[in-house]
């Protein structure tokens, strides 16, 4: 029989986060639910029948790397080990650029780029010193679609996960196969849970007020009333099965577009940048023609 898989999972507070508890607690698994706050867990427990055995709930705010350090340490005293890391913590902005403090977008990237760089460093080095020698693990990072495709009116959101994936590309190529670490990236569409209607929604910028405008659009989609009644949009608890599955397969692929509208976007991305590559090519030739020339 094969032993319970631990689960160290960042934002558990809702969303992803919670479902995915939801979730391992369900499969017999293992469970380390982290957030900022951990007052919002003080039920969980009770909520989903969880043991001390099966559940471990820590206070984690992802910028502070002590405690990062620290939850990870009390996961190996509870559990001796962890198998998954579930990066998920992250939160958004809705507003043009324009309308976007610098002190603001900082914030954000202090949590969506640098915490959850910082969770990654410490997997690895747990999965690495800490696990049994040769367990390794498995470390699955929460992008978005908007980490592949910017769109009006989260273009700081869209800008941390584009970091976060190029960071997480990085990281990858630098592990050794010795390791046994395994990197996922997964690109969750449009999803049913508490992120839009708990995410800031700033003032618009006077000159973007035309109601016809690209941004007013934009900011009529991102509402309770889309999420509800679109069909393309995902239950959050669909979304999570999937994303489980997906930790356990070895299909080959190491990044997960998920969603329908997230795989027509991804397609539609990628006929555009096939046009691109075919149309660059003129440049290259006009480049040698001036190096020649010269």
């Amino acid at each position: 029989m094969t032993s319970p898989k631990v689960w160290f999972i960042t934002g558990a507070s809702s969303g992803f986060g919670l479902s995915m508890v939801e979730l391992v607690l369900s499969r017999g698994d293992i469970a380390v639910a982290t957030a900022r706050n951990v007052a919002s867990l003080s039920n969980l427990a009770s909520n989903l029948r969880a043991t001390t055995n099966t559940l471990l709930v820590v206070e984690l705010d992802v910028t502070n790397q002590h405690q990062i350090v620290s939850a990870f340490a009390q996961a190996k005293m509870a559990f001796g080990r962890v198998d998954f890391v579930y990066n998920n913590a992250g939160q958004s902005i809705i507003g043009e650029v324009e309308c976007v403090p610098d002190n603001v977008a900082r914030s954000l990237f202090d949590v969506n780029f640098w915490g959850a760089a910082d969770v990654s460093k410490e997997a690895v080095r747990f999965f690495r010193d800490e696990n049994p020698p040769g367990l390794g693990g498995t470390l699955l990072q929460v992008s978005s679609q908007s980490g592949m495709e910017g769109s009006a009116c989260e273009a700081h959101y869209s800008a941390s996960k584009f970091a976060l994936e190029g960071f997480t590309e990085s990281l990858k190529e630098e592990l050794e196969p010795t390791w046994n670490i395994k990197i996922l990236i997964v690109q969750p569409g449009w999803t049913r849970t508490r992120l839009i209607p708990q995410t800031p929604r700033l003032q618009s910028h006077p000159a973007y007020a035309d109601p016809s405008s690209v941004v007013m659009k934009s900011r009529q989609m991102m509402t309770v009333e889309f999420l509800k009644n679109n069909a393309d949009v995902m239950d959050v608890e669909e979304a999570t099965r999937a994303i489980y599955k997906f930790a356990h397969s070895d299909g080959g692929i190491t990044r997960l577009p998920l969603g329908r509208d997230c795989i027509q976007a991804t397609s539609k991305k990628i006929a555009i940048m096939t046009e691109t590559l075919a149309k660059s090519e003129i440049w290259l030739h006009e480049s040698s023609d001036i190096r020649a020339s010269g």
